[in-house]
């Protein structure tokens, strides 16, 4: 029996003739277990090839062991400036994505995470560098289909607004996914920021 395979056999009582014939044989039919298949993400929106230095930087580092290394098919980028700083993220499978952020190419560190996309739609999105006074992305993600997502409060720390792109994750199970670019006020200094969309509660995003 092939791996990712069950059987179901069934032996069918004659009630005809021919019913007798056919059900002389036991039939046994090979049933697909979909647990122990991991079907690819398609995203709607792969990296183009300007996004190449994001995948040449990111493959050349240490990354979680559960990330495997990005392509442009399998990558998608919501932020860049095309030279030093960038937010992307690829998925794993249907429950976990990594996430890349650089913020200044070749002056600070680019740090890879990996989450549970669950563990993105439950928890206050935090900034991956909270050194006072510097640019940094927070990642986040939302169930289903989300648009015109942004953040209020302090629009002068904000660097650029949310981008989000909505992937299908499998089987009609939307996800989208969700960056933003602001400066770390600061030390002492309190921020205040939240996460809006047009249906919804708001949610807090610092």
């Amino acid at each position: 029996m092939r791996r990712g395979f069950g059987a179901f056999c069934s032996t069918v009582a004659p009630v005809t003739a021919l019913v007798a014939l056919l059900a002389a044989a036991t039939a046994c039919e090979p049933l697909l277990d979909t647990r122990a298949i991991r079907l690819p993400v398609l995203l709607p929106e792969p990296a183009p090839p300007s996004a190449q230095w994001i995948v040449d930087l990111v493959s050349g580092l240490n990354a979680p062991p559960q990330c495997p290394e990005p392509t442009l098919p399998t990558m998608a980028v919501l932020d860049t400036d095309g030279r030093s700083r960038a937010i992307a993220f690829w998925p794993v499978d249907e429950s976990d994505v990594c996430y890349a952020v650089i913020n200044d190419r070749g002056q600070t560190p680019t740090t890879i995470w990996f989450s549970p996309v669950e563990d993105l739609v439950t928890r206050t999105p935090m900034p991956t560098d909270t050194t006072a006074g510097v640019d940094s992305y927070a990642f986040t993600a939302y169930r289903g289909r989300v648009d015109d997502i942004e953040v209020s409060g302090d629009p002068d720390r904000l660097v650029s607004p949310v981008r989000h792109l909505t992937v299908d994750l499998g089987l009609g199970d939307l996800a989208t996914f969700a960056a933003y670019h602001y400066r770390i006020p600061p030390t002492g200094r309190p921020l205040s920021f939240s996460l809006c969309t047009p249906t919804g509660p708001c949610r807090d995003a610092h």
